[in-house]
């Protein structure tokens, strides 16, 4: 192979970095005048071997596992024996393995609730229920039950109350361990034992999160990205931050917590005028969540 002279130019060493784990592609380019010949494969053999030994990688500084390594290369003929050649380097985000916590936030946030059942309504005696009737005819007082059909309370599906929200998170590829995957696979499905982004204990439940991971055998590992899932509810307790407590026919001072499960129980009951109606007799509310302590997400709790 015949010795080439080569030039490093102006435009070389142009470098776009994307820091503290940032999944974007990092870029790094060298530029060359390469002089010798008229012969483009002989440029050719010669840029293959340079860009697969010796100028192969680039090293980021103070970042041993960070190298970007050269993915393609250009050559534009100058004309008489000149050529130009320029490398492009790249890795997939730069993974700062000395960070031990969440470098990048996100947030978004949906407010059009979800759906829930109701046999109760709000305020039956306080014009939560309005009554009608034929002419002549009482309609009698259902108590607040809503869909009274015989001995059934059938209910009505409605939009309940929700705050949903996603937070998402790049963050090095040593944060991630097998053992915090099983933690927060095991906090799927439970409520926070302790305030959490300004939410009382019992208000917010973690929908579970979900991870990205982009490995390369020749450029190494770049950042996770996370995504964590979060749907509030408000604790129904009458405190200054709370719904007012419930109350269901003639049993009041109700508490609830966001995502507990409340249910009543009726029984048969006769106005004066010898209807039959079902009457609220017993209310339960059922912790059907788990509380756990959502500091062990490792994402903050305020």
């Amino acid at each position: 192979m015949p010795g080439l002279t080569w030039v490093e130019d102006k435009e070389s060493r142009s470098a776009t970095i994307y820091r503290l784990g940032k999944k974007s592609a990092s870029t790094y380019s060298v530029s060359f005048k390469v002089l010798g010949t008229t012969n483009d494969l002989v440029v050719h053999a010669e840029a293959n071997d340079k860009f697969s030994n010796q100028f192969a990688y680039w090293q980021y500084p103070g970042q041993p596992s960070v190298s970007l390594r050269c993915e393609s290369y250009t050559v534009d003929y100058l004309g008489g024996d000149a050529w130009s050649v320029k490398a492009s380097y790249e890795k997939v985000g730069a993974d700062d393995d000395t960070q031990t916590a969440p470098l990048k936030r996100s947030r978004s946030f949906d407010t059009s609730g979800g759906t829930s059942h109701m046999t109760q309504c709000h305020d039956w005696d306080n014009g939560g229920e309005t009554k009608y009737a034929a002419s002549g005819e009482t309609a009698p007082d259902q108590f607040g039950a809503i869909g009274v059909d015989g001995n059934s309370v059938n209910g009505v599906d409605v939009i309940a109350p929700a705050l949903n929200w996603t937070e998402s998170y790049d963050v090095p590829s040593n944060y991630v361990s097998a053992a915090y995957i099983r933690r927060i696979a095991g906090m799927t499905g439970t409520t926070n034992s302790a305030s959490f982004r300004g939410f009382a204990t019992g208000e917010v439940l973690f929908g579970g999160a979900q991870g990205s991971h982009e490995w390369d055998d020749q450029k190494g590992y770049g950042c996770w990205t996370l995504n964590y899932k979060f749907i509030a509810s408000q604790n129904a307790d009458g405190t200054a931050t709370g719904a007012p407590k419930l109350k269901f026919g003639d049993i009041t001072d109700i508490q609830k917590k966001g995502h507990e499960y409340i249910w009543c129980r009726y029984s048969s009951t006769s106005g004066s005028d010898n209807i039959l109606t079902q009457k609220p007799q017993y209310v339960y509310v059922n912790r059907v969540y788990r509380s756990t302590n959502f500091s062990n997400l490792g994402i903050g709790t305020t």
